[in-house]
């Protein structure tokens, strides 16, 4: 039989079990299989075995694949004569997805939070969130009272609150807000009309229409179209346009944190989680310092399937559960402290993400 072209790297990932891996590999190279081969490596040692095992961590995107994975390994195991106690050690390792090895570490920790005892994971929140938002009075309270004002003139506040329903992610305030800024509108007002632009007329006066209101009344002034899709205009449009679109963004950002904060508090006081929950939650607990020492004492060695699919914040959760005891800060922000050789590898093919362009 012709060994494989990358036969050698994969012995290395097999049998190198001291050292952290990412590898990446088109569909159907097998890259399950090495995974496989890897747990299988650990389990050939008997003290190593004892030891490693039930602090194995293999985390996938699906609960049949990682089913999948733990029944395939096991059959290896027993097919090698491994002892009993070795066989006893592989059925304390975790398989699952990320959100189930969240919710180990909630219902553990949990009570740090303040968290209930008993949690209902929900994935319809319609009729929850309409409650919620029938209950709100008063909407970002940590812009200040003039940046509220404003930003409210220019989205509906139940504009921003589905904006924090809406996304996938956690959004994060900024640290600081300055002042809404003045646009200077001399270049659009500037631009040349021309019989090939029509439209750009009736752009500059929709443009002295929404200034007079923003400017010299209280009234709703959302973004004025822009009539015309002359590119030189419309370039000059967007570039005057910028400075406040930036500040109303970074200020929508900060009462979406706000909001989804709130909302968060609002389902748990009902005993409600949603899979984002469980995530975000684990990663509050990591932020602990004293908890996340006391979790990272598990010495859990995780090995990741699927990575394409994995989001930075369930990264964050799995690395730093593999960081070292006495690791500061997080490591995606200042790389200090890496996961410990061996406790982090992770297997996928970024062509092949469902969270963005294969092609990126």
């Amino acid at each position: 039989m012709t060994p494989m072209a990358d036969e050698a790297a994969r012995q290395r990932f097999a049998r190198e079990l001291d050292r952290n891996f990412s590898v990446i590999a088109s569909a159907g190279s097998g890259k399950t299989r090495a995974i496989t081969d890897r747990i299988v490596e650990m389990a050939k040692n008997r003290q190593r075995a004892l030891e490693w095992l039930p602090q194995l961590v293999v985390v996938t995107y699906t609960n049949r694949a990682a089913d999948e994975m733990q029944q395939r390994t096991r059959q290896r195991i027993l097919e090698a004569g491994l002892p009993l106690e070795t066989v006893e050690a592989f059925g304390r390792a975790f398989f699952g997805t990320i959100h189930a090895f969240c919710m180990k570490l909630l219902t553990t920790h949990g009570h740090h939070l303040g968290l209930p005892a008993r949690l209902e994971t929900i994935t319809d929140d319609d009729d929850l969130w309409n409650e919620f938002v029938q209950q709100q009075t008063k909407i970002g309270r940590s812009l200040g009272t003039e940046n509220q004002r404003l930003l409210l003139r220019l989205m509906q506040a139940r504009q921003l609150m589905d904006l924090a329903h809406t996304q996938d992610h956690d959004f994060t305030a900024p640290q600081s807000l300055g002042r809404c800024p003045e646009c200077d509108f001399s270049k659009v007002e500037a631009a040349l009309e021309s019989p090939q632009a029509k439209n750009i007329p009736k752009a500059k006066a929709q443009l002295r229409d929404w200034l007079h209101r923003w400017r010299e009344t209280d009234e709703f002034a959302p973004w004025p179209p822009c009539a015309t899709t002359a590119r030189e205009f419309t370039a000059r449009w967007r570039e005057a346009f910028w400075p406040l679109r930036d500040w109303a963004s970074a200020c929508a950002s900060c009462v979406a944190a706000d909001v989804q904060r709130d909302y968060r508090q609002f389902r748990l006081a009902r005993g409600a989680i949603t899979y984002s929950d469980q995530v975000a939650l684990t990663a509050e607990l990591l932020r602990m310092p004293k908890l996340a020492q006391r979790i990272r004492e598990k010495n859990y060695r995780v090995v990741l399937d699927e990575a394409q699919d994995t989001d930075p914040q369930q990264f964050l959760v799995l690395i730093e559960v593999a960081r070292p005891v006495e690791a500061r800060n997080e490591w995606l922000r200042d790389r200090q402290s890496p996961p410990r050789s061996g406790h982090f590898s992770m297997v996928g093919d970024f062509q092949q993400s469902i969270y963005q362009d294969p092609a990126d």
